[in-house]
């Protein structure tokens, strides 16, 4: 019987705006050559808003702390993880376009308009929000 190992890799990165540009150019270089461009540009999307969102609203922007990025290679999909210090203040969800701030509160909404699912969970540690994307192998 063959088994298959998920491969993973991991990128930390410092909660500053720049950052968000590594993780994109990560996603890049680790998913290009095996997969699709569309598959790898809706991965690099999602990855962005969900990076942002952590080093906007997560506890790891504060004393200097860090953000993680994992990418999963599973059977059917890629499932990317962002991994940050939580938040007391804030919870992932989705913001409608045009109900609250204009220039804010959209990441999760194309996350969900994009991912094939995605969701989050927080716990004393801090929180991580995850996205899947379908891949065509």
């Amino acid at each position: 019987m063959k088994t298959f190992t998920s491969p993973m890799k991991g990128v930390t990165l410092s909660c500053s705006p720049e950052e968000v540009s590594r993780a994109r150019r990560a996603i890049r270089v680790m998913l290009t050559e095996r997969f699709s461009q569309n598959v790898v540009e809706v991965i690099e999307q999602c990855t962005s808003e969900t990076v942002t969102n952590a080093i906007v609203h997560s506890a790891s922007k504060d004393n200097g702390g860090k953000v993680l990025l994992l990418v999963i290679e599973l059977w059917d999909r890629i499932r990317v993880e962002v991994i940050d210090g939580g938040s007391a203040h804030s919870t992932p969800r989705i913001t409608e376009p045009g109900t609250q701030y204009p220039e804010h509160g959209r990441g999760l909404f194309l996350v969900n308009a994009l991912a094939s699912a995605w969701g989050s969970y927080v716990d004393e540690t801090g929180g991580n929000v995850w996205f899947e994307v379908e891949t065509s192998k």
